[in-house]
């Protein structure tokens, strides 16, 4: 998913706070989901050091206004 093994660990960790925090209301698959098509919206940035914590926090907005109202969010509820 990145190119660099920090970002990638960071893009990680990420990935597993968020399922932490989504995991009653949101599948693994929907938030992994969310995440690459965070990232991929700042793909070919320029500064890339704020990068991991732009898609964390772009991503952590989408599942919550996604999981909002709703019991549980499907994979597929992105597309």
């Amino acid at each position: 998913m990145v190119s660099t093994e920090p970002s990638r660990s960071r893009i990680n960790e990420a990935i597993n706070r968020l399922t932490d925090e989504f995991r009653d209301r949101c599948s693994a698959e929907t938030i992994h989901e969310l995440v690459a098509a965070s990232f991929e919206s700042y793909r070919g940035s320029r500064i890339v050091d704020f990068v991991p914590l732009l898609v964390y926090r772009s991503a952590r907005d989408r599942l919550g206004a996604l999981a909002k109202g709703r019991e549980h969010v499907s994979p597929g509820t992105l597309k």
